[in-house]
C-alpha cells in the first residue's frame, strides 16, 4: 500500500511521513512535481497526497501528469493547501482532485482520507471492450501454395481454380463460414481446398496429400522458450510468400534481430522480404548491408546458417565518481620482511606528513552514460553513475566548488571512517596523563611519554603512549602503545597495538595487534586480530578479517570465545545511530505537536481579531463599547504576538531536529557503506593450539572442538553437496 507524499516544506512534515510508515503504509517522499511523477511512473502508487505551502498551481498541474499516467488502478488525489478556496476547488475537481484539506494537517482526517484512497485505489480499473482481434486468415498464406502444387500434380485446371477462388470471394463478401467455426463466431471464407473438395474437382485423399507435401517444406516456429536456441533468443515465425523460409530469433536484451534460414530457402531471401517481416514483428530500427550478408549466406555450404539482420545499440554505463588522495590513506603495513624472511612487526611504514595549503583530495565528477536503443526504437536508460561527496575534518578546508581538500595546518593527513579528510598536529606530553595534565582534549596526535592513568580521559586524532592503565581512550586514528594495555576503554577509528591487554575492552575499526598475551578482555576489531605470538586467555575477541594467533586457550582458564567474519563495530554502532535517531524523532513528534496546536490556537485568535474588529465598527458611535471592544482587541495582539514567538521557535527546533535527524543518517550510511566495501573473512589461524572447548563462530555456522587441536587453520565453508555451511579443519 504505496503512499506518494509530495512536500515542498519537508521541514514542517517529516512527522507527517513517519506517522504514514507507522500506520503501515509504504510512504515515498517527494520534494517537487517532477520528482513526484517520476516515483509515480516507477512505483504502484495509490494515494497522493500534495502538500502545498504556496502556489496551488503546481499541485493541480501533477494531478493532471498523474491522470495522464495509464495504471492499472485508480490513484487518489488529496490536495492540501493553506487556505479553504472554493473556487480553487471547483478547479481542482475539474482537474482530477479527490479531495482537499487545509494546512497544519489534521493527521486524522488525513488518516481517514488515506483509508478511502485505499478502498478506491483497490478496484481495477475499467478495461476497453476487446474487440475481436483474430486475424483473419490471408488468402494467399495457405491457398495459393495449395494450387500450385494441385496444378503442378494436375489434380485441377486453372478453369477449376478460377471457379473455387471465386466461389471462396463470393462467400467472403456475403459474410458465409467456415463450417468448423461454432455459431456466434466471425465469419471467415472456406479453405480453396476445401471448396474444391465440394464442387468435385479432387477428391479428400488428394487433398491431404497436398497439405502433407506442404507440411514438409513449411516451418512453424512456437513462440516458446523450449524452442530456444541457448543464446538467450526466442525464435518468432516470418511468413513469406505463404512459407517460413527462416526463423526471426530476439535476443533477450532485444539489441538484436537474428535470422536463421535454411540453405534450401536462401534464393528467396531478399532485403525486400526481411523488410516485411520485420515490419509484421513491430521492428522499427534501420536495416543495413543486406544486399552484402544475403550473398555472402549464399555462398555458404552449411544446411542452415544464420545473420544479424538488425542491431540496436546498448547502452553506456557513466562511471562513478570517486576521491584521488594525494597521501598513502594506508601506510600502516602488517610489517617488513627483513634479510632472513621473517616478519619484522614493528616497521609499519612511513608516516605521511602535510604542510597547510597541500592538496590532500581530489574529488574525480562521475559521468552519465548514454541511452542506448533497442530494435523495437524505444529508449534504453544507461546505468546511472553514484556520486560521492568530498568532506573535510578537523585541520583541513574545501575549496569553493567542493572539488579539492586542502590542508590548514600541518600535520598527519588521516582519512576518517565516515570518509571526511583530516589533518592531526601534534602534542607532546613529556610524563604521564595524571592530575598535572588532566584529561586530555586535542584536535590532533598526542604522544604520551609516559602512562595515561587511571580514570583519566584522552580525546585525540592519533595517540601514541608507553602505556595505559585504567585510562578511556576515544581516538579518530591509530592507538600505539609501547607496553601494555590494562583495565582500559578504547575505542578508536585507527589500529591498535600494544605487549600485551589485560581486563580491558577495546573497539577498534582497523586491525588490533598485540604481541604477548590477551588476558580476561574484549576485542572488536573490523579489520584483523592480528599476533602470531599472542596467546589469547579468557577473553572475547571478534574480528571481520579473521583472527590469527599462537594459542588460543589454555586448559586451566574459562574457555575464549572467538568471532570472525562479523563486523560486531559496525553492528554497535548502527544500533548506537538507530537508538540517536528514534530518540530525536520523539522529540520531533513532540515538537510538532506543540506547533500544531498552537496553530490552531492562532487560527482561532485570528478569527476573533477579525470579529472584534467587525464589532468595533459597527459599535464606533457606542464609545464605552468601542473602548472595551479596543481593550479586548490588545489582549488578543498580545496574545498573537507570544503564540508566533513561539511558533517561531518551534520551527526553528523542527528543521533544527531535522538537520540532526539526517546528520546522524548520513553517518550511519557513510558507515555501513564503508563496511560493505569488505566482506568478512571467517577464518581463525593458529600455529601453536586451541584449547578443547573453545567456542568459534563464523558467520552462518559455529565449531567447538572436543580435544585440542594445533597448528590448523579453521575456515567457514559452504559444503556444495549438502548446500550448508561448516567450520572445515585445514
Amino acid at each position: 500500500m504505496t503512499i506518494l507524499l509530495v512536500d515542498d516544506a519537508a521541514a514542517a512534515n517529516l512527522v507527517l511521513a513517519d506517522m504514514l510508515d507507522k500506520k503501515g503504509y509504504d510512504c515515498l517522499r517527494a520534494s517537487d512535481a517532477a520528482q513526484a511523477l517520476s516515483l509515480a511512473k516507477q512505483h504502484a502508487i495509490r494515494v497522493v497526497v500534495c502538500i502545498r505551502q504556496a502556489s496551488d498551481t503546481a499541485g493541480l498541474d501533477l494531478c493532471s501528469s498523474i491522470r495522464s499516467l495509464k495504471t492499472d488502478h485508480y490513484i487518489y488525489f488529496i490536495m492540501c493547501t493553506p487556505k479553504d478556496n472554493k473556487t480553487e476547488k471547483i478547479k481542482g475537481l475539474a482537474q482530477g482532485v479527490d479531495a482537499f484539506m487545509t494546512t497544519p494537517v489534521d493527521h486524522e482526517k488525513l488518516t481517514a482520507l488515506v483509508q478511502v484512497g485505499m478502498r478506491i485505489s483497490g478496484f481495477s480499473m475499467p478495461k476497453p471492450l476487446k474487440k475481436d482481434v483474430r486475424k483473419k486468415p490471408d488468402v494467399t498464406e495457405y491457398d495459393i501454395p495449395f494450387a500450385r502444387i494441385a496444378l503442378e500434380k494436375k489434380f485441377v485446371t486453372k478453369e477449376q481454380l478460377a471457379k473455387a477462388f471465386s466461389s471462396q470471394k463470393k462467400e467472403q463478401l456475403a459474410g458465409g463460414r467456415n463450417p468448423d467455426q461454432k455459431t456466434g463466431d466471425t465469419p471467415f471464407p472456406q479453405k480453396t481446398a476445401d471448396i474444391l473438395v465440394a464442387q468435385g474437382a479432387i477428391t479428400e485423399e488428394q487433398r491431404d496429400m497436398i497439405r502433407r507435401e506442404m507440411g514438409k517444406n513449411r516451418r512453424i516456429v512456437a513462440e516458446t522458450s523450449q524452442q530456444a536456441d541457448g543464446s538467450g533468443q526466442s525464435p518468432k515465425q516470418a511468413d513469406i510468400s505463404g512459407q517460413s523460409p527462416f526463423q526471426v530469433q530476439i535476443s533477450s536484451d532485444r539489441l538484436e534481430a537474428r535470422f536463421v534460414v535454411k540453405n534450401a530457402f536462401l534464393d528467396r531471401i531478399t532485403p525486400d522480404a526481411i523488410a516485411k517481416a520485420l515490419a509484421k514483428e513491430n521492428i522499427q530500427f534501420k536495416v543495413a548491408d543486406l544486399e552484402k550478408q544475403i550473398i555472402a549466406l549464399k555462398t555458404a555450404l552449411k544446411e542452415t546458417v544464420s545473420f544479424v539482420a538488425v542491431r540496436g545499440r546498448a547502452p553506456v554505463p557513466g562511471t562513478d565518481a570517486f576521491i584521488s588522495y594525494q597521501f598513502d590513506t594506508n601506510y600502516l603495513k602488517p610489517g617488513k620482511i627483513d634479510a632472513e624472511g621473517k616478519m619484522d612487526y614493528r616497521e609499519r611504514g612511513n608516516i605521511p606528513k602535510v604542510a597547510p595549503g597541500d592538496l590532500l583530495a581530489t574529488k574525480i565528477p562521475m559521468k552519465t552514460g548514454e541511452p542506448g536503443i533497442d530494435i523495437y526504437n524505444t529508449p534504453i536508460p544507461a546505468p546511472e553513475a553514484k556520486d560521492v561527496v568530498l568532506q573535510c575534518g578537523q585541520g583541513a578546508h574545501l575549496s569553493e566548488d567542493d572539488m579539492k581538500a586542502y590542508a590548514q595546518i600541518g600535520g598527519q593527513p588521516h582519512v576518517a571512517v565516515g570518509g571526511a579528510v583530516c589533518v592531526f598536529a601534534e602534542l607532546t606530553i613529556d610524563g604521564d596523563v595524571n592530575f598535572t595534565t588532566g584529561n586530555v582534549d586535542f584536535d590532533g596526535n598526542v604522544i604520551v611519554k609516559g602512562t595515561v592513568m587511571n580514570g583519566f580521559t584522552v580525546r585525540c586524532g592519533h595517540l601514541f603512549a608507553k602505556e595505559i592503565s585504567g585510562a578511556a581512550i576515544f581516538a579518530l586514528g591509530d592507538v600505539v602503545v609501547s607496553e601494555g594495555i590494562s583495565n582500559a576503554d578504547i575505542k578508536t577509528e585507527g589500529d591498535v597495538k600494544a605487549r600485551f591487554v589485560t581486563g580491558s575492552n577495546i573497539k577498534s575499526f582497523g586491525s588490533v595487534m598485540v604481541d604477548k598475551e590477551v588476558i580476561d578482555s574484549k576485542i572488536r576489531s573490523s579489520a584483523k586480530f592480528l599476533s602470531e605470538r599472542c596467546t589469547i586467555i579468557s577473553s572475547f575477541v571478534s574480528a571481520k578479517m579473521g583472527v590469527s594467533a599462537r594459542q588460543i586457550g589454555t586448559d586451566v582458564s574459562a574457555a575464549c570465545r572467538i568471532h570472525a567474519g562479523m563486523d560486531e563495530n559496525v553492528k554497535k554502532r548502527i544500533q548506537a545511530f538507530a537508538h540517536a535517531i528514534n530518540d530525536k524523532k520523539k522529540i520531533l513528534e513532540t515538537v510538532q505537536k506543540r506547533y500544531e496546536k498552537q496553530s490552531k490556537k492562532q487560527r482561532v485568535i485570528h478569527q476573533k481579531i477579525f470579529e472584534l474588529a467587525q464589532n468595533q465598527e459597527r459599535q464606533a458611535s457606542d464609545t464605552e463599547a468601542a473602548n472595551a471592544l479596543a481593550r479586548e482587541l490588545d489582549l488578543c495582539f498580545k496574545d498573537q504576538e507570544i503564540l508566533e514567538e513561539q511558533i517561531a521557535q518551534d520551527l526553528f527546533a523542527i528543521e533544527a531536529l531535522i538537520a540532526e535527524i539526517e546528520t546522524i543518517g548520513g553517518e550511519k550510511e557513510a558507515i555501513l557503506q564503508w563496511s560493505k566495501e569488505e566482506k568478512g573473512d571467517p577464518v581463525v589461524t593458529v600455529s601453536g593450539a586451541i584449547t578443547r572447548g573453545t567456542k568459534l563462530f563464523g558467520i552462518h555456522t559455529s565449531y567447538i572442538p572436543n580435544e585440542t587441536i594445533r597448528n590448523v587453520t579453521i575456515r567457514e565453508t559452504k559444503h556444495p553437496e549438502i548446500d550448508a555451511w561448516q567450520m572445515v579443519i585445514q
